[in-house]
Parts: structure tokens; sequence; C-alpha cells
């Protein structure tokens, strides 16, 4: 078996960072990752979509080739078209030009296979090397698999791939489909496999894959770190030096590690990706990632109520991501009508004629701990807190709107007997005394990426209250995922990618609206300022 490893940290990497590594950053990782001797490099995406010079999606073979290391090159460079995503018709590339890119990678799914077929003899044609990767090759039947090998066949491709998509494929499913395909097509074909690591199985199936005795060309798709969209990839720096050891020593990872330090880990501190809980549920449940990234990102779920709303994700739309399917089981989910009007005049009782004062956990609650505490002590405002129960303000309720949070939370809650619990009518009540429930569906938002963000939230339970202005702390913000925002570590939050920015700005829009009807006052320093509020 000959072995061959193909990184995609420029194409499937930038599902991370929207494919901006900056045109620098591409020219060097692709010169690098030529030094340490990988064998087949992948320079992102060539498409139809508007170009963006900063990025890894490319008009045209020519757009990359500017950025190629000079001289011969020892490696294959190659691009991926997309059917159906981000995709270019074959017809718009010009022949394949020997100092450029050899190889083009044709992704599609089943029902796209006669127009993959077409469209690889036109790339043939032009001179470039065909890779055929079916995705979710786990979803193909023996026989349907079958099939399509002997279309394979017919074509004469320089690969085809075993793709799990889903991350999904334990080393039975692998070395099925490898044992299936590896029989039945022409020993000129090179097999590669693409794998995710949402089982943490990456590494260790492409280990199966390398022990099966076969004539033919294995190629291994990793990335640097690993870096990949979901649970992420096998890691480029892991199999070379596995190969390394185990084959025989032909690559330089500690020039792939350079990289790691130069590039990749500034888009770390930003950016998350890796294996987590949700990604190994949609796994074993063979859902599409985004999913899992949803449920996430909405910082509201037990690991249970993940599992829970996945499962119930009916069996055709597992595959492909439905994001309104997603957005309308979650809202089912959280959903319990219930008549909440004697806790909302409970609510009024207690805080007529008093000021409000509402309490975020962000790290200014300890800047800003002395100020905050003299407006306590000077106005004897009614304070609430939002997801969070801390004796040190002298709060008088505390809402939650999170059924993760009250988890979190609920022994610091037992701790303060005279704390006034406000729950929303999703969130069970583990706090051992009574509280006050109000109908979580009557205080979500139109938009759905902030529907029930527990500030949006009691704000609007408090304008159906009466209430016109309100004093707000601790409504930080962040800017990165990992920066200290929180003023207690176990409130942090871990949210993927740029959806903590763009969540953020959708907050700062729905406080807009609600500055119609409220005024608001900011006791510490916040991104959710406005020209409209005050500060205090």
């Amino acid at each position: 078996m000959s072995i061959q490893v193909l990184d995609c940290t420029l194409r499937d990497g930038g599902y991370i960072n929207d494919w901006r590594f900056g045109r620098k950053a591409i020219a060097e990782i692709l010169r690098k990752l030529e030094l340490a001797h990988v064998d087949i490099i992948e320079c992102g995406f060539l498409t139809g979509m508007l170009h963006d010079p900063e990025s890894a999606l490319f008009p045209d073979p020519a757009a990359i080739e500017r950025l190629l290391p000079e001289g011969r090159h020892h490696a294959l460079f190659v691009a991926m078209i997309a059917i159906g995503e981000k995709e270019l018709h074959p017809d718009r590339l010009p022949p394949c030009s020997n100092s450029g890119i050899g190889g083009i990678r044709l992704t599609f799914h089943k029902e796209e296979i006669n127009q993959a077929l077409e469209w690889a003899e036109i790339l043939k044609r032009k001179g470039y090397r065909v890779f055929m990767q079916p995705v979710g090759t786990m979803f193909y039947t023996d026989l349907e698999l079958l099939r399509l090998v002997e279309k394979i066949n017919a074509l004469r491709p320089y690969a085809f791939y075993i793709v799990d998509t889903l991350g999904s494929m334990y080393r039975s499913d692998v070395s099925h489909r490898f044992y299936l395909i590896d029989k039945n097509m022409d020993p000129a074909i090179h097999l590669g496999f693409h794998g995710h690591n949402n089982l943490q199985l990456a590494f260790s199936n492409a280990q199966v894959l390398m022990k099966i005795p076969t004539r033919r060309t294995l190629i291994l798709d990793s990335s640097v770190y690993g870096m990949g969209r979901g649970a992420g990839n096998l890691p480029t720096e892991l199999i070379c030096e596995y190969i390394n050891r185990t084959v025989a020593p032909r690559y330089d990872v500690t020039t792939v590690m350079d990289l790691y330090d130069e590039y990749i880990s500034e888009i770390r501190k930003t950016h998350e990706w890796g294996y987590t809980l949700p990604y190994y549920l949609a796994a074993e449940n063979l859902c599409h990632p985004n999913y899992a990234a949803f449920l996430i990102n909405k910082q509201t779920l037990t690991m249970k109520d993940i599992q829970a709303i996945i499962c119930s994700i009916p069996a055709e739309s597992r595959i492909l991501y439905d994001s309104k399917l997603i957005e309308r089981l979650y809202a089912a989910f959280q959903s319990c009508k219930i008549d909440d009007s004697p806790a909302r005049d409970t609510l009024m009782e207690k805080i007529r004629g008093r000021k409000i004062l509402l309490l975020a956990p962000g790290n200014s609650l300890v800047t800003e701990y002395n100020h905050v505490r003299r407006f306590i002590e000077t106005e004897n405002p009614y304070v609430i807190t939002l997801n969070f129960a801390d004796g040190r303000f002298g709060a008088d309720a505390c809402f939650i709107c999170s059924h993760r949070r009250m988890e979190a939370i609920a022994r610091d809650v037992r701790q303060l007997p005279k704390l006034q619990v406000i729950l929303t009518s999703n969130v069970q009540n583990d706090c051992g005394r009574e509280v006050l429930y109000v109908d979580y569906d009557n205080y979500v938002n139109d938009d759905r990426m902030v529907s029930d963000n527990a500030a949006l939230m009691m704000l609007h339970l408090l304008r159906r209250c009466g209430v016109r202005q309100v004093f707000l702390a601790g409504f930080d913000g962040s800017y990165l995922p990992f920066h200290e925002t929180y003023y207690r570590e176990e409130l942090h939050d871990m949210m993927q990618g740029d959806a903590l920015l763009e969540k953020q700005h959708r907050v700062k829009e729905q406080l807009k609206k609600l500055e119609n009807v409220m005024q608001f006052r900011f006791l510490t320093p916040s991104i959710y300022e406005s020209e409209d509020s005050k500060h205090v």
C-alpha cells in the first residue's frame, strides 16, 4: 500500500473562519505544507460566489496560482468544487496548467451523481486529476455503493473517497466500505478517506485503513490541529508523525507545528472546534453537526435537552441541515403555556414604587463593585439577577429562563432562602421552595437567535408589569469567546465561531426596539449602550 496525506486546512478549516485566512497567510500555509512534504494540498474552494482576495474562496485557478510557492512543486495542489454549495461549473475553468493546481475535488450528494459524472468528464478533458467524493458514504447501501463504483470504474478518476460526513463511522463501518470498494474498483484509482472527529475516531479510523492490505494508493485527509467545522478533522501533525514512525520518515512535522503557532493558534483564540458532547450526540444520531452547533449556541440547554431535541429530528431531515426545522423543534421543546397573571400581579406588588436594577454576570460587577453597591444602598432598588445568584449584591429576586442555568445555580439559590425566584415555564423548579412561574412564550421576541435571551425576556416581563425605567449593571458583552467577561469563571459560556458577535448584535437590536417604551440607564460599561441610553 502507498499512503498519501492530503491537507485540507484552507478548505475544510475555512468553515471555522469563513475562509478569511488572509492572502499572506494562505500563501505561507501553502508554502510550508509543501516544505513539510505533505503530498496533496487543498487550496480552498473554486466558486462562483463573490470573490474576497483575502479568503480561500477562488473564482478561477489563476487566483490560486498567484499564491502557490515559486519554482517546481513537489506536492499536488488541488481545489474543491462542491455541487450545490459554492459551485463553479467546470466549463468556466481553463485547461490544467503545469504551474497551477493539478487536481479538482468534486463533492456531490446521491441525487447529484449523474451531474458529478458529467462534470468529472469535463474536468478530465481539461487535464485535471479528479477526486470523486460522495457526501455521506455511510448512507449508501452496499448495492448503491457498488453501482456507484461501477460508474467510477468507467470514469477512471484519480481518486474515489469514503467520506464520513457526519463523523459517525466506527471501525467496522470504515473497514466494511473499504473492503467493498477495494475489491470492486479499478486498482489504478486511489482510495481516499475523509473523516470527522465527532466520535474521536478520525485518527483511529485512519490507522485501521493503513493496516488493510491493498495494492492501491490510500489518501488520508487531514488539517492542521484538526481545524474544521464542528468536531473538526484528523490532525495533520498526528497522521504525519504516525506515518513517520510506522511506515517511513517522510514528513517534517515541526514545520506543520510552525503553521499552528503562526496562524492556527490565533484563529483558535476566537473560534472553537473539536470534540464536544453535542457533536457526539449529532454523530450518534446520524445528524448534521450544524444541528448541534445551533443548540450549543442557544446556551440554554443541558446535554439531555440537546439529546432529546436531536432525537426528535425526523430521519429524512437529519443528513442535510434544515435551519427552520431546528428552530421550530427548539421552540416547541421550550414552550410550556401557563396563565402567569397571578405571578405578574405578585411581582408588580413587590416592585411598586421602587427603581429596578437588573444584574447580568459581567466582569464589571467585580471592577465596578463599589459603584454598584453604593447605588443599591442609596437608591434601594428592587434588584434582580439574571441566571445567577450571589448574596453579595443583596438581590431581591433571581430570574432564570434556562434549564442549564437552573442546574448550575440551584445550590446557590437554595443558600439564599429570602431570594424570590422567578422561573419561565420551561424550567423545572429545583429550588426547594415556591417560585413565581411566568409563561415562556409570552416573553420571547421575534429574533430566533436571541428569542429567549434572559435580559430581553426579563425586560419584556417588566414592561408587561408597567415598568418604564430600568437600571442595568454587568451587561458587559464580550468580543472573544475566551475573553474574561464573566465575573465568575463557572458562568462563562463557550460559543461557536462568529455566533458570539452576531448574537450580541442581535441583542443590541432588540434593546433598541425596547427603548421605544423603556428607558435604560447603565451603571457599568456595556457594549449595549446606545445614544438613547444613559450611563450613570
